[in-house]
């Protein structure tokens, strides 16, 4: 049986902006597939410039290719990365002192 609802709130003395919320795992997810597709499209534009240039230049087609070789790699490795926040996760509340009392008056 389900307890009815007491209409009470729980205090707590850390304030969290929403603003520090993470992403969902929806949005995350397609954020590192747009990561991943935009570096192997790179990929791919490298392997194609490497067949044009083996005909006029062997060292650019050199490049493209060492490129389209390494860009598999670096797309895993940048899109499983995780992403970097300049706040610390840790404690998300932004407020502290003087503000943290302010808002605590209310």
């Amino acid at each position: 049986m389900r307890q009815a609802h007491t209409g009470g709130m729980r205090h707590d003395d850390n304030v969290v902006l929403v603003t520090t919320a993470a992403p969902s795992p929806g949005d995350e997810r397609r954020a590192r597939e747009r990561r991943y597709l935009i570096t192997m499209g790179v990929r791919v534009v490298a392997f194609v410039a490497a067949i044009f240039l083996a005909q006029r230049s062997w060292w650019l087609a050199a490049i493209a290719i060492t490129l389209s070789l390494v860009l598999p790699w670096v797309a895993v490795i940048a899109a499983n990365a995780p992403k970097r926040t300049a706040r610390d996760r840790r404690d998300p509340s932004l407020f502290g002192g003087e503000d943290l009392k302010q808002l605590e008056d209310r």
